[in-house]
């Protein structure tokens, strides 16, 4: 028999003699599930707390959603993303749609009582944003980088925009910028009575003002090697008008945050996993 320690599971001559005693078995199975025990323990604590450590964040993350939908007016697919090479997306249904935490962006203009506004332009805050282009049945998802830029607005009970500029990929390999702007027509509306971002707007049925809703651009840059004759540049832009728009608050958590969750969960399970193979 040896005493071992009920702190770590080593034997008490290695540890401090601050912990305190117990009797085990010196045969090798048992004192090999003792160990696996005790890592099981400190996996499940080390999970616990990278979970603990994320709730905070995701509590305060709020996401505001911006959707809308239409017919492609105008642009060009160089990059192929929505078509086919020399396929036309020209009157092609389309959806595009934001998601952007609001919770990093600075207010202006929100006790005008005629427009409130959000942006990260002057102060420069990290930017969580993401979004989504489905032309045709393609669809075309992409994160902004932290240093981006992100604006939003409400105002006059009928107008609503969401925009972003920035880049992402490997050594920042592509640029887009993206609009939904929605003037609807103010006899029409209004549409909403609150300036409030944190609430559900439905433009249905609209009409646009100035025509076209929704705008995207992206550039994509690849080095050339042998970099002879510059860099490898294409384009996939468009525009498009709007028949249905959706504006709500989506509380999810950033992607950052979830993964920290799944990482600690991760590790607990794998551990489990790995100590009932070898009981």
């Amino acid at each position: 028999m040896l005493k071992v320690s009920a702190c770590t599971g080593m034997p008490l001559s290695t540890t401090s003699s601050r912990c305190t005693q117990r009797t085990v078995s010196t045969s090798p199975g048992n004192f090999i599930a003792a160990r696996q025990h005790s890592a099981l323990r400190l996996a499940m604590r080390a999970g616990i707390l990278v979970g603990a450590l994320a709730l905070p964040a995701m509590a305060q993350a709020v996401v505001i959603e911006f959707g809308v939908s239409g017919i492609v007016t105008e642009g060009e697919d160089k990059l192929r993303l929505f078509s086919d090479s020399g396929e036309a997306i020209i009157g092609k249904p389309y959806t595009m749609k934001f998601q952007l935490d609001i919770a990093t962006l600075s207010d202006f203009g929100s006790q005008t009582g005629i427009g409130h506004g959000a942006s990260n332009v002057g102060t420069l805050a990290p930017v969580s944003f993401l979004g989504e282009v489905t032309i045709g049945g393609r669809s075309f998802n992409w994160v902004l980088d932290p240093d981006s830029h992100a604006y939003l607005y409400l105002g006059h009970k009928e107008t609503a925009i969401m925009e972003s500029s920035g880049q992402y990929g490997w050594r920042k390999t592509y640029d887009v910028w993206s609009t939904i702007g929605l003037y609807a027509d103010p006899s029409v509306g209004p549409y909403f009575n609150s300036l409030d971002f944190e609430q559900r707007i439905e433009f249905k049925d609209f009409v646009g003002r100035w025509g076209n809703s929704a705008f995207f651009g992206l550039t994509s840059t690849v080095p050339r090697f042998p970099d002879d004759e510059g860099p490898y540049v294409g384009t996939t832009t468009f525009a498009g008008t709007g028949t249905y728009a959706l504006w709500q608050v989506r509380p999810v958590p950033e992607p950052g945050q979830v993964g920290m969750l799944l990482a600690g969960l991760a590790l607990v399970a794998g551990v489990a996993r790995r100590a009932r193979r070898r009981a």
